[in-house]
């Protein structure tokens, strides 16, 4: 007999390590081989860290829970009810966050984390919920226009914004190998999902946009099995080879692709003159989520740019 799971159940895959979506068991372990080389970790800093991720992922949070109520059946009342609620509390908790980040201070920002963890816990349940009964063919199962691989990508989404808050949390260092071919995993399938989105959510007398929208996908899917079999080069150390430096340029570019794709057709969606369903709102969004792939990316090159092989 299958036992169902309840939501404290389920708040136990929520747990510190390097458990993150798209990476394997493996990452969870202390496995380590001798290293032949000093292996350079993460550098960060906590408050200045834990405001940017509070301040873009709230927002990405808020709106997922906007999405998820638009699209579920007029007739899934207990789900709208609780969706709105969930838009409540993370407009709440933004509104929080960028109070404290005129002001900051490790207490407070500790707090604002910690706050920021349990609802997404929450949320994430919420999420998964819903996904089961999308996936059910019984008499629980959800009408509307949720695509599961919609909600299965914002559940992915945050899990990771969980996993990095518990990383600024517990102050966890690991290796920045490790760091980069996980941030350039998500993302790239994360891009590849916008894809399909746009895809199946433009009208199919817009063939150029459908065209291109189906070649970002194939692209990204592309790009995510490079990213996995990297990853699975570097294992178990994770040592910073020079082309985890490539790949990560190469990265960079067909992110700032897709963003200025997705930029033109929000603007075209906003002005009345691209044909589809796709709110303007949910375009920005996106939108905003390759600028912050963009941003990683960034990053990650220039913390390889101070290591003594690539001065």
């Amino acid at each position: 007999m299958v036992m169902p799971v309840s939501r404290d159940d389920l708040f136990s895959q929520f747990k510190p390590g390097f458990c993150q979506p798209d990476c394997i068991e493996q990452d969870c372990s202390t496995f380590t081989c001798p290293a032949a080389m000093e292996i350079p970790t993460i550098q960060g800093d906590f408050i200045a860290d834990s405001i940017d991720n509070n301040l873009f992922w709230l927002r990405i949070m808020m709106e997922h829970a906007l999405f998820m109520r638009l699209g579920f059946a007029c007739v899934n009342v207990d789900l709208i009810a609780e969706a709105q609620q969930y838009e409540r509390s993370y407009a709440k908790l933004l509104n929080q966050a960028q109070m404290i980040a005129k002001n900051p201070t490790e207490q407070n920002v500790r707090t604002l984390n910690q706050a920021s963890i349990d609802l997404t816990k929450k949320f994430t349940c919420f999420k998964t919920q819903v996904l089961n009964r999308i996936l059910t063919c019984g008499p629980a199962k959800i009408g509307g226009y949720n695509f599961p691989l919609l909600i299965d990508h914002i559940r992915r989404e945050a899990i990771a914004f969980i996993g990095r808050l518990i990383a600024l949390q517990t102050c966890r260092r690991e290796p920045l190998a490790l760091t980069i071919v996980r941030d350039l995993t998500f993302w790239h399938r994360i891009m590849a999902d916008h894809a399909k989105f746009i895809l199946h959510l433009l009208d199919p007398s817009e063939r150029q946009f459908v065209e291109q929208a189906n070649l970002f996908s194939t692209l990204f899917d592309q790009k995510q099995l490079e990213a996995l079999d990297l990853k699975s080069m570097l294992e178990p150390n994770f040592p910073v080879y020079p082309v985890i430096k490539r790949f990560t340029k190469d990265s960079l570019r067909v992110a700032i692709q897709i963003r200025d794709f997705k930029a033109a057709a929000t603007e075209l969606i906003a002005a009345c003159e691209l044909l589809s369903v796709i709110p303007t709102l949910l375009g920005d969004h996106v939108r905003r989520e390759a600028d912050r792939f963009i941003q990683t990316a960034e990053r990650r090159l220039a913390e390889m740019s101070r290591l003594t092989q690539f001065a």
